[in-house]
């Protein structure tokens, strides 16, 4: 025989919903059965709108039990859970129980008694497992076994000197529920108690102590304690068992430990939203009894003024009871772009850190070797892990509100705010940074091709007059270097003249004749940026060929074709072997200015049919708006 067919969940499941499930579908025929009694016949039977506390009791009771075996299957093992289970057959067999008295059909006395004596069993069964429940979970209770020894003694042989034997007397079970709701209340609240030092078992005995408080406070308020003084109860004790869902939902979610970080947050809102209602009951009562008000008017009365009060008040007291001492979002955004801005990378990681201490207040925050793309909660909110940013690796941290609390939605919520703030600043210090050292690049190349050269030029010059003239050009090209102050398209035409003097008055010192050809428009206006990098490569062209060369012609030829600006520098001199001999700062100046624009630049030599020489060419793409010719 195949046992794991019966390890299953799935078909434990559904083999404890079956024997449920018949007993529901008896009950309801019972239910509709007429006062005659019993009857195969549809049409005798009484409609569905019989009394709604019938169907109250059977959704309750079978509501209940589907929760608590549900949790049993997937946690069989667990003692809590298993409690639970059995605390589901109990609410199961006094809720079905308890409809007896809204049945038409007759029934014998025998089954009349037998019912009661099993409504007051269940009951009473129900209230001392959810005592042990409570003793056990989520943490065991100092003393919990004499605890649960003395509630079994003392409930077990209260109900059954009341269901059996000489003092018998199986409806009076109200004081026996009356007082294990209150050793159930008792126990959740111990529970509060004694998980304050840690962060989340008290969120799973604050949300159990709002649950029970809230599913029994309200039986006992509506039902127990009017029987309890002799009075009706206010409400059909049918009815006030739908407050014991509140209970099992509540358990459900604790046992399952679900988004444990977030309960904190809704045990205060379900015992908020409990209290607005309590509040509305008890002005409404107020409003009919002192000013004689009848009851539609004083309700619509009482929620007119809710409206007004509700939102400022839940507000208010969300504010207080969840207040931390963390920065302003104005504080926080200064905070990150603090630390993204500082120079180094242990100081930005320094400042992340600390701004970590400031928002989340950890007690330890650990470097993790691995990092991950968004940060994510963990170890039930004891934990969140941060991605790697701001020079700072993957961290972890721990024990958030110096150990007080966990890490809750919204502190997510906002570490995905201030991660996505600190890249984005990153990434705007990075383009910063960037964009400092293309500066600084621009102004060292433009020093070395240019101001190096006309200092070079000026060194050379015999004529004193004509030296000063050229060291004053030479510190206007200096200011328009570093200020890079040229801002509108100039006529290429007057600047190549210019070029071309100065060239030529570079190369005479030096016995090396100047061949110049241009085949330009003359009104062509040129960018600076592009005029600046044409003359930057005539000018390292020219001082390659006097330092290096030994030429005795050097050839200029400027164009514009294809919409691109073109420049051959050529001249007669040794040469070299391109393949073997590296970029010199000078050349590699020139290929990177002209591919800064978007150009090409190459280098041949030596040129071809001839024993030597240097050919250099490079091609800058002009802007849409300059035209060619």
């Amino acid at each position: 025989m195949n046992f794991t067919f019966f390890t299953k969940p799935s078909t434990r499941l559904r083999i404890l919903i079956a024997p449920a499930l018949v007993v529901l579908l008896v009950v309801i025929g019972w239910a509709v059965q007429p006062p005659s009694g019993f009857t195969p016949d549809v049409a005798a039977w009484r409609p569905f709108s019989v009394h709604p506390a019938v169907w109250v009791s059977l959704g309750v009771g079978f509501g209940a039990y589907l929760v608590s075996i549900w949790i049993w299957v997937l946690k069989p093992l667990n003692p809590a859970s298993s409690l639970f289970a059995l605390s589901g057959v109990m609410t199961l067999l006094f809720t079905f129980a308890s409809t007896r008295s809204f049945m038409a059909s007759p029934l014998p006395d025998g089954l009349v008694t037998a019912l009661q004596t099993l409504n007051l069993l269940a009951a009473s069964g129900f209230g001392m497992v959810m005592i042990a429940l409570f003793l056990i979970y989520p943490a065991r209770l100092p003393y919990w076994r004499w605890i649960l020894a003395a509630v079994v003694t003392v409930f077990g042989l209260w109900t059954l000197v009341r269901g059996f034997g000489p003092l018998r007397h199986p409806a009076s079970v109200q004081p026996i529920t009356f007082l294990e709701m209150v050793g159930i209340i008792l126990a959740a609240l111990g529970q509060v108690v004694a998980a304050r030092r840690d962060p989340r078992q008290r969120a799973i005995a604050v949300w159990l102590g709002a649950s029970v408080l809230l599913g029994a406070g309200t039986f006992i308020a509506l039902v127990s304690v009017p029987n309890l003084f002799g009075h009706s109860a206010l409400i059909k004790p049918q009815y006030a068992f739908a407050a014991f869902l509140i209970i099992y939902a509540g358990l459900a979610v604790g046992l399952v430990r679900y988004r444990l970080f977030d309960l904190g947050g809704w045990a205060f809102q379900l015992i908020f939203h409990a209290c607005v209602a309590l509040a509305v009951l008890a002005v409404d009562t107020f409003l009919i009894g002192s000013l004689s008000l009848a009851p539609g008017p004083a309700l619509g009365l009482v929620l007119f003024g809710m409206a007004f009060l509700y939102m400022p008040l839940r507000e208010f007291a969300w504010r207080r009871l969840t207040r931390r001492h963390t920065p302003d979002d104005a504080g926080i955004f200064r905070s990150v772009v603090e630390a993204a801005l500082q120079p180094s990378g242990p100081q930005r990681a320094q400042g992340w850190e600390q701004l970590l201490r400031d928002i989340y207040s950890p007690l330890d925050i650990v470097a993790e070797a691995q990092s991950m793309a968004m940060p994510q909660i963990a170890a039930e909110g004891l934990a969140l892990h941060l991605p790697a940013v701001a020079s700072s690796p993957a961290l972890t941290l721990r024990y958030p509100q110096a150990g007080r609390g966990l890490f809750s939605q919204r502190d997510l919520a906002t570490a995905e705010q201030i991660v996505a703030l600190m890249r984005h600043a990153e990434e705007s210090r990075g383009a910063y940074d960037r964009g400092v050292n293309e500066e600084r690049t621009r102004i060292a190349r433009d020093i070395h091709d240019n101001i190096g050269a006309q200092l070079l030029r000026a060194l050379h010059s015999g004529a004193a007059e004509r030296k000063d003239d050229m060291i004053r050009d030479t510190l206007a090209d200096l200011r328009d270097v570093i200020n890079n102050a040229q801002a509108h398209d100039l006529p290429l035409a007057s600047s190549l003249a210019d070029l071309r003097a100065e060239t030529a008055d570079r190369l005479s010192p030096h016995d090396v004749s100047l061949v110049w050809r241009v085949d330009t428009p003359a009104d062509t206006p040129l960018a600076p940026s592009r005029l600046h990098a044409l003359r930057s490569l005539v000018r390292e062209a020219a001082s390659n060929t006097i330092k290096h060369a030994g030429a005795g012609t050097l050839t200029v030829e400027i164009g514009i074709d294809d919409r691109h600006l073109s420049l051959c520098v050529e001249d007669d001199g040794r040469g070299f072997a391109v393949d073997t001999v590296s970029l010199g700062h000078g050349l590699d100046n020139m290929k990177a200015r002209a591919e800064s624009l978007g150009g090409d630049f190459s280098l041949a030599s030596p040129l071809a049919g001839q024993a030597a020489g240097v050919r250099l060419v490079a091609r800058i793409p002009l802007p849409a708006q300059e035209p060619a010719s």
